[in-house]
């Protein structure tokens, strides 16, 4: 049976997956020699890091609230 989890930590999950795909397409841009296939990582890696910037700020704005 799957368990069932917060929507903080799932908010959470979301940011580390970001995180981690962004650091895939980094370790395959070191792999290869290939300058199109450099720059296709490179944009990959920019668009990763778009994304958990988005998910990072939409997280302080829902759970992270001053009072």
């Amino acid at each position: 049976m799957k368990s069932k989890i917060k929507l903080e930590e799932a908010w959470l999950l979301a940011i580390q997956r970001e995180q981690e795909a962004r650091d895939f397409y980094a370790e395959m841009a070191d792999m290869v020699d290939d300058v199109a296939l450099k720059n296709l990582f490179a944009h990959l890696i920019e668009q990763e890091e778009q994304h958990k910037r988005l998910l990072e700020e939409e997280y302080d704005k829902m759970f992270l609230i001053d009072y």
